[in-house]
């Protein structure tokens, strides 16, 4: 699976599995804009999400549900692009038409605006 297959292309969530330098796992939901190869997604720069990524980059990825279909893939936080910062928020702003607009896009804006929010890009490893 890539990030431009149909089930990444139709799937309003993925499930993000991060490692600690432990290797201890962690999971969350968050939403997704496929891009390209990659898939986006942002985050607060302070949270265990972030600072795993960070660390090691190491993810594995469940599409659609906890236990949907999965790949592994590195992920790298994505700095000064505020072009692909525009687009995830379009994108959203259409995919997640009811929360986007009426309160998560201006927190999402604000937070990358202001460097506490960072922007997310996850590469699937190939097979």
């Amino acid at each position: 699976m890539d990030a431009r297959s149909p089930e990444v292309a139709r799937a309003k969530y993925i499930y993000v599995t991060t490692y600690s330098q432990a290797g201890k796992p962690g999971t969350v939901p968050t939403w997704l804009w496929p891009h390209e190869e990659g898939i986006y997604f942002t985050t607060k720069r302070d949270s265990d999400k972030a600072r795993r990524i960070r660390n090691n980059g190491r993810v594995t990825v469940h599409v659609g549900t906890k236990d949907g279909p999965a790949f592994e893939g590195r992920a790298e936080w994505v700095d000064d692009r505020p072009d692909l910062e525009a687009a995830l928020l379009a994108t959203y702003r259409r995919k997640y038409w009811v929360l986007v607009p009426l309160f998560m896009g201006r927190y999402i804006r604000k937070g990358l605006a202001a460097k506490t929010s960072v922007l997310i890009r996850i590469t699937p490893l190939p097979r």
